[in-house]
């Protein structure tokens, strides 16, 4: 299958995905391993013959999770600036005082800086959760 169909097929045949999803959804394959992109087609990388799929069948948008997500703290940022009237220079300075003056974790002096300035993060309640993850993982 060329990388196209396997872009669009999802996307336009099945109606799983949109268009970028099934970019998501190719990168997300290759990042476990489960195909090969070789020469402008994708080749299966597992035994397909031993998985089955009902009638019916629609994948959930789990699947789309890549195993290289980007990093934590870079995520968020992206998000205050492209959401908000803010330059990254301007929050980084914040974010950096913030971090000094209190010796707390990029992620959290972020989320305090976006506290005290009004500023959106809409889905903060999952980087709470992921920063909660980061932290315990770092304590052992």
């Amino acid at each position: 299958m060329t990388v196209d169909d396997f872009i669009y097929d999802p996307a336009t045949e099945l109606g799983w995905f949109s268009l970028s999803e099934s970019k998501r959804l190719l990168q997300a394959a290759k990042d476990k391993g489960l195909i090969v992109e070789r020469n402008g087609l994708v080749e299966i990388d597992f035994d397909y013959a031993s998985v089955g799929f009902p009638v019916g069948f629609k994948p959930s948008k789990k699947v789309l999770k890549s195993e290289k997500e980007e990093p934590l703290f870079p995520t968020m940022l992206k998000e205050v600036i492209e959401n908000n009237n803010i330059s990254k220079s301007e929050i980084m300075a914040e974010v950096n005082k913030k971090q000094d003056k209190l010796n707390i974790e990029v992620e959290v002096a972020l989320l305090l800086v976006c506290e005290e300035k009004k500023i959106k993060i809409k889905d903060k309640k999952r980087y709470i959760g992921a920063i909660r993850k980061k932290i315990r993982g770092n304590l052992g």
